[in-house]
């Protein structure tokens, strides 16, 4: 038997050619978990990457994050719009309706009481005192000063 005549049996040929079983020599189509490209491999191993995407994990379906029930629970609809309505309407100046024992706290009003104090002949002290009590913000003689004028 010579060598050509040895290599045509079978059990050489799968011995040259293919290690294994014949179901193993098959190519099989394969799908990329990611994009969803489907492509025939090359070669009869595991391909390294998707050829569409080039993702090294296309045998792998990504994991999904989920939110946390308690974020998502602790927000409650109907009080997360009425203060966005309340935010809304200082920040654009639409006073449509104002809450309850809630006090004007606008610079408008804020200027108009300085400068009624200053007619009055009040004091820059007990200007500073007015200005601090009714809306929570400490001022100096020439902040007011620069405000009344």
């Amino acid at each position: 038997m010579s060598v050509s005549n040895g290599l045509g049996t079978n059990p050489a040929r799968m011995r040259v050619l293919g290690q294994g079983s014949p179901e193993s020599a098959v190519l099989h189509q394969q799908t990329c978990l990611r994009c969803g490209n489907t492509w025939w491999p090359r070669r009869l191993s595991k391909p390294a990457r998707c050829p569409r995407c080039k993702s090294p994990y296309w045998a792998y379906p990504r994991k999904v994050k989920r939110l946390s029930a308690p974020v998502v629970a602790s927000v409650n609809p109907k009080e997360l719009r009425n203060s966005l309505e309340r935010e809304m309407a200082k920040a654009f100046g639409t006073g449509q309706h104002e809450v309850v024992g809630m006090q004007d706290r606008s610079l408008v009003k804020a200027l108009t009481v300085l400068k009624d104090m200053k007619a009055a002949g009040r004091t820059w002290q007990e200007m500073a005192e007015q200005v601090e009590r009714e809306f929570g913000t400490k001022l100096d003689k020439e902040q007011l000063k620069a405000l009344v004028r």
